[in-house]
């Protein structure tokens, strides 16, 4: 995604808006009475909406991504679809490589975008609305920007063992954020629980507790799922990925780290042709003629200058 002041303004407002929503009830302790997120969860969610449509709406214009892209927003937002559908293994869910892989291969906006946009897809399908939702969304998105943020350059082994230490990083950072969107709420005051009146070490303390406690081997599962894999999977994928990148005029870099400016034309730059010169049967010099010429228009070429054979006249 080229960088422009409307797009990073639009990002930068979808991830304002989550990191608001998961911060509250921390500063405003007295206010988090009731439900967890009953009120404000359809606010949150359809500021996301806002952010995150507008900005699908300038990717379509000229100078963003392109329909091509918002295209494949939409191919691989279905592919996440497809494979949440069959369900979850504990924590771990197979819709996660493709958060990884097109967040990596596309950069950080990219992998937000998608993150956030496949798991409202998800949720619409698999009947998973709730006051959750728009916190799923964010931490996916933030997922997928994280793994933009993973390195392209150097060998294989290099960038595939980097994304699959960051998936099983993330999968245990996903469950840990998921967690506050109803920590504060339903911890009642326990040993475990979030407590207005005391320090942000011994909260730090108690909410480490109900990590591990609740969430610990669950997340686990989803970690070394992520790991498995991208290193399973994730060559041919980034492959596909990266091709599809240089095709749409994405700002990307390759491999061999020479960025890909939006200007250039598709796919890797293609060779020059060398122009040649060509002879005729008598002898005569016609000049260069461009490479990749065909036999027909040579000889139109050699008729049109009267030489050549009375067959091609």
């Amino acid at each position: 995604m080229r960088r422009s002041p409307l797009r990073l303004t639009l990002l930068a407002g979808a991830n304002l808006i989550g990191l608001a929503a998961f911060l509250w009830p921390f500063l405003l302790p007295a206010a988090t009475g009731g439900d967890a997120h009953d009120v404000d969860a359809p606010f949150v969610i359809v500021g996301l909406l806002v952010c995150l449509g507008t900005l699908l709406f300038v990717e379509l214009g000229r100078g963003g991504m392109g329909p091509k892209a918002v295209a494949l927003i939409g191919v691989l937002g279905a592919a996440m679809v497809a494979l949440r559908l069959p369900g979850f293994i504990a924590g771990f869910s197979a819709m996660f490589i493709i958060v990884l892989v097109a967040g990596n291969a596309f950069g950080p906006g990219f992998g937000f975008l998608l993150g956030a946009t496949g798991t409202f897809a998800s949720g619409l399908f698999i009947g998973g609305l709730g006051p959750w939702l728009p916190f799923q969304m964010v931490a996916v998105g933030w997922v997928g920007m994280g793994a933009g943020l993973m390195p392209r350059r150097g060998p294989w082994p290099l960038r595939i063992g980097m994304l699959a230490a960051y998936g099983f990083f993330s999968g245990f950072a996903f469950g840990a954020i998921m967690n506050l969107w109803f920590w504060p709420f339903a911890s009642g005051g326990s040993q475990l629980g979030w407590d207005g009146d005391a320090a942000a070490l011994t909260n730090l303390r108690h909410y480490a507790g109900f990590y591990l406690a609740t969430s610990g081997v669950w997340d686990a599962f989803r970690a070394v799922g992520n790991a498995v894999l991208v290193i399973a999977l994730g060559k041919p994928l980034l492959m596909t990925l990266d091709r599809a990148a240089r095709r749409m005029r994405l700002d990307v870099k390759t491999p061999e780290g020479r960025i890909i400016k939006e200007e250039e034309s598709a796919g890797w730059p293609r060779p020059v042709r060398r122009s040649r010169k060509v002879r005729t049967p008598q002898g005569r010099t016609l000049g260069k003629i461009p490479g990749g010429v065909t036999r027909g228009q040579r000889n139109r070429k050699q008729t049109a200058d009267g030489v050549g054979s009375p067959t091609h006249r």
